[in-house]
C-alpha cells in the first residue's frame, strides 16, 4: 500500500527495540537505563503555531513549488513501454496511476504517486494522456471535447469501449484530459463524459462533457510522496519545472526508484556563527550578557509521506523521517555581573528561520515545511559568573521517525540509541556556585492539506540537547585536582568543579484539524527519549580567596570524550 520503503522499515522494527554500548568519560557507574516512553508522555494539552511558525508555513504553503503530471509511460525504460498505439489504451480502468513531479534544487526532483479511484462502481475512469499517441487532434470546448483519431480500428474500439455511456442518460464516465486548451495549463482537469457521438468517416469523436472540481470526483485516493535524484550531467545546466514533462526527460534514469524519500536540508548558522540572545540588565541584578557561539544545525531529514482518502475522508496521513548527517551545536556564552538566584534568570531566542520547498498537486494536495531554531537557557549564581556551557550532539542515519497525524499511539522512533553527545564547557570566572541550563529546540514545522478543505497543522521537535551544568568552587589543602592529568595541577589548592547531565527529547505535536471529525484537537507525543550522566569534571584554578575571580587568561575547555547512549537497563 506505501510505496515507501522507509515507513515500512519503520513499521518492521520494535520500538526501541536497537542497543549502543556506553562510552562513559569517567567510569561505567554512569551507566543509566534510557527514559521509557510512557503513558503520560502523550498529552493532549493545546498545541498550535506561534505567530513566526505560523507565518513561515503559510510563506511555504503559498511559495509550494507545483508539481506537474508526468506521463507514466515516460517513468518506464523505452524496451518495456506499451505501444503508444496499443487499442488497451482507450480502455475504461477502476482506478488510474497519476505521476506528478516538481524541481526542488539542481539535484533533486519532488515525485507524487497518486492513484485516483472510480467513485462509485459503473463510472470509471480514463486519461487521455494514455491514449495521445491514439490521437491526431483534441479541441476542449466548453461542453465538449472533440478527438479525431488517427485511424478507423482506433475509432472502432473506441465505439466499443465508450458506446455504453448512450444507453441511459444516468450513464457516465469520467476523463481526466491533460491537453493545452483543456481547463488549467499545464494540469490534469476532470471531466465526467455523458455522451458520445462518432463521424465514422472522419474518425472524430464528440464527447458531451462537464468540467469538475477536483473535490468532486477526488473521493478515493491515495499519494505517496518521493524523490529522485539528478545525475551530474543534468545539474550542469540550468533545469525548468517544465522540463521534467518532457518526452524521454526520465530517460537519464539508469535506476528509476520512485521510493526514494525527499530530503530536506535543515543546515543554518556555522561555526562561526555569533547572536546575541541577552544584552541588557535584569532587574536588579546587572547587566547580563548571554550570546549564542557556533550554534548551528546542519545535514537534514529524509522524508516520505502518505495519504489515503476514503470516501472524501481522510483515513490515512503519515510521515517517515530519517537523519542525514544531522547534527547540532549549542553553545551559550554567559556573563553575569551579581549573584542571581535559581530559577529567576531564563531566556529563549529563535536564531534561524529556514524555509523549506513545499509541494503543491493543485486543488489535491498541498505540504508547507519550515524550520525554525530556538535556543534557551536557566541559570543562576552566587556571585560573579564568566562560563560557556554547550555541546554538539549528533544523530545515527539509522534512526528513523514514523508519525501518524491521525492516530498519536502509532507515531513512534527507534534507532536513536547510537546518539553520541560531545559536551564542552569554558570557565573564565566562577565565584562559589552557579548552575546553568542550556538547551537548543530545531522545530520543523509543517501544514498539510487535502482537497483545500481538509487540514493539519503538526511539528517535529528536537531538544538537541538539553544540557544541565552545576559548577562549585572550592579549597582542599591537599590539591583540589589530585587526579589532574597534569602534574603540575595536582598540587593547586582551589578550583572549580563541574557536573553535567544531558537529555535529548524527540516530540510530535499536532493541532488545528479541520475537516476530519471525531480526532483529538491536538496532542504532544513523545517519540523517543535518553538521559545522559556526563559526570564531574575538576578545574584546577589558582585563587586567592573564594569570591568573584576573573583569571588573566581564559581557562582552556576540558577535553571531553563523545558520550555514547547509555545502555538500556535489562
Amino acid at each position: 500500500m506505501v510505496a515507501s520503503t522507509l515507513l515500512s522499515t519503520i513499521l518492521s522494527v520494535g520500538l526501541l527495540g536497537l542497543q549502543a554500548s556506553a562510552g562513559p568519560i569517567a567510569s561505567s557507574r554512569f551507566r543509566t537505563s534510557l527514559q521509557p516512553i510512557r503513558e503520560d508522555d502523550l498529552s493532549s494539552e493545546t498545541f498550535k503555531f506561534n505567530d513566526l511558525q505560523r507565518r513561515s508555513v503559510d510563506d511555504s504553503m503559498d511559495n509550494a513549488i507545483e508539481l506537474l503530471p508526468i506521463n507514466e509511460d515516460d517513468l518506464i525504460p523505452p524496451h518495456l513501454r506499451k505501444r503508444s498505439d496499443d487499442l488497451s489504451r482507450l480502455d475504461l480502468k477502476e482506478n488510474v496511476k497519476m505521476i506528478y513531479g516538481g524541481v526542488v534544487s539542481k539535484s533533486q526532483i519532488y515525485l507524487a504517486n497518486m492513484t485516483l479511484y472510480q467513485p462509485d462502481d459503473g463510472h470509471p475512469l480514463i486519461m487521455m494522456e494514455r491514449f495521445d499517441g491514439l490521437l491526431k487532434d483534441v479541441y476542449c470546448g466548453t461542453q465538449s471535447i472533440t478527438l479525431d483519431f488517427h485511424h478507423k480500428d482506433a475509432m472502432d474500439y473506441a465505439i466499443k469501449t465508450w458506446d455504453w455511456v448512450n444507453q441511459d442518460s444516468d450513464d457516465h464516465f469520467f476523463l481526466i484530459a491533460n491537453h493545452p486548451g483543456c481547463g488549467e495549463d499545464a494540469q490534469r482537469n476532470p471531466y465526467k463524459v455523458a455522451k458520445v457521438q462518432y463521424d465514422q468517416e472522419t474518425f472524430r469523436t464528440i464527447l458531451t462533457t462537464e468540467a469538475i472540481e477536483w473535490n468532486t470526483l477526488a473521493s478515493d485516493f491515495d499519494i505517496s510522496l518521493g524523490s529522485a535524484n539528478l545525475e551530474k550531467r543534468v545539474t550542469k545546466r540550468s533545469l525548468k519545472n517544465s522540463d521534467i514533462t518532457k518526452r524521454g526527460f526520465f530517460d537519464i534514469f539508469t535506476n528509476f526508484d520512485f521510493g526514494k524519500s525527499v530530503y530536506w536540508d535543515l543546515t543554518v548558522g556555522d561555526k562561526n556563527t555569533r547572536k546575541t540572545v541577552m544584552s541588557d540588565p535584569f532587574k536588579s541584578y546587572g547587566k547580563v550578557d548571554i550570546n549564542c557561539v557556533g550554534c548551528r544545525l546542519s545535514g537534514g531529514l529524509q522524508v516520505t509521506g502518505y495519504v489515503k482518502v476514503v470516501k472524501f475522508a481522510v483515513t490515512e496521513l503519515y510521515i517517515g523521517a530519517k537523519p542525514k548527517n544531522l547534527r547540532g551545536t549549542i553553545g551559550l556564552e554567559t556573563i553575569l555581573r551579581a549573584a542571581i538566584p535559581p530559577g529567576h534568570l531564563s531566556v529563549d531566542a529563535t536564531l534561524f528561520s529556514l524555509g523549506i520547498p513545499g509541494l503543491s498537486i493543485p486543488k489535491i494536495f498541498l505540504l508547507g515545511p519550515s524550520l525554525q531554531y530556538e535556543v534557551g537557557a536557566g541559570f543562576g549564581s552566587e556571585g560573579v559568573v564568566n562560563l560557556t556551557v554547550g555541546a554538539t550532539a549528533t544523530f545515527p542515519d539509522s534512526a528513523a521517525l514514523y508519525a501518524d497525524l491521525l492516530d498519536p499511539s502509532k507515531s513512534e522512533g527507534n534507532g536513536f540509541e547510537k546518539t553520541t553527545i560531545d559536551p564542552f564547557f569554558s570557565l573564565n570566572s566562577v565565584s562559589v556556585t552557579a548552575s546553568a541550563l542550556v538547551y537548543s529546540k530545531p522545530l520543523i514545522a509543517f501544514g498539510v492539506k487535502v482537497l483545500d478543505r481538509i487540514g493539519v497543522e503538526c511539528a517535529l521537535e528536537i531538544n538537541l540537547p538539553m544540557l544541565n551544568a552545576d559548577f562549585k568552587a572550592g579549597y582542599n589543602k591537599e590539591g583540589f585536582c589530585p587526579d589532574d592529568s597534569t602534574i603540575g595541577n595536582r598540587g593547586i589548592t582551589t578550583g572549580v568543579k563541574a557536573s553535567s547531565t544531558a537529555n535529548i527529547e524527540l516530540w510530535f505535536k499536532a493541532g488545528k484539524y479541520s475537516g476530519i471529525p471525531n480526532i483529538l484537537p491536538s496532542f504532544n507525543k513523545k517519540l523517543w527519549g535518553a538521559s545522559w550522566p556526563i559526570g564531574e569534571f575538576c578545574y584546577p584554578i589558582p585563587i586567592g580567596g573564594l569570591g568573584p575571580v576573573i583569571p588573566n587568561e581564559s581557562i582552556p575547555s576540558l577535553p571531553v570524550d563523545t558520550v555514547n547512549a547509555p545502555v538500556e537497563s535489562k
